[in-house]
């Protein structure tokens, strides 16, 4: 009989243990979904940078190497996040690419909302120009998109 009692208190403790994971596991998901954010860049055309392919990074983490007119989607957690850009040697016009290509750029940025949004812009000169990451609206970035 005490066999019995014994396998009973299992099964018992078994299925609330079961139950209170049904109810709590949703709960965890949805939260872990409220903490991540969408990151879409995008690179307009530029006739000075022509050569280039534009690397970015987030978090010292390469996410893609773009190209003219080309883009990337990329998620990752909200909070705060270090962007970068590098370009290694490439062709482009001296003393304003800079004869190696473009410097490194490199922002930090706090990431709040479910979407952001960004344009990877060139910025010339004289011992070297930056392709900037700049947040846009969705409106904007919408607009460029169109173009390519």
């Amino acid at each position: 009989m005490s066999g019995f009692k014994i396998s009973q208190t299992i099964l018992i403790s078994g299925l609330l243990l079961l139950a209170s994971l049904s109810i709590t596991s949703p709960l965890i998901a949805e939260d872990t979904a409220t903490n991540t954010t969408t990151l879409s860049f995008i690179r307009p055309s530029d006739v000075m940078t022509l050569g280039q392919k534009v690397r970015l990074s987030v978090d010292k983490a390469e996410i893609a190497k773009l190209g003219q007119d080309k883009i990337v989607v990329f998620e990752t957690t909200k909070g705060k996040h270090k962007l970068q850009t590098k370009v290694g040697f490439s062709i482009g016009v001296p003393n304003v690419t800079g004869f190696n290509g473009a410097k490194k750029f490199t922002s930090k940025v706090n990431l709040k909302e479910d979407q952001h949004f960004f344009k990877i812009v060139f910025k010339a000169a004289l011992m070297g120009g930056k392709h900037r990451i700049i947040e846009i609206d969705q409106a904007e970035y919408e607009a460029l998109f169109a173009k390519i």
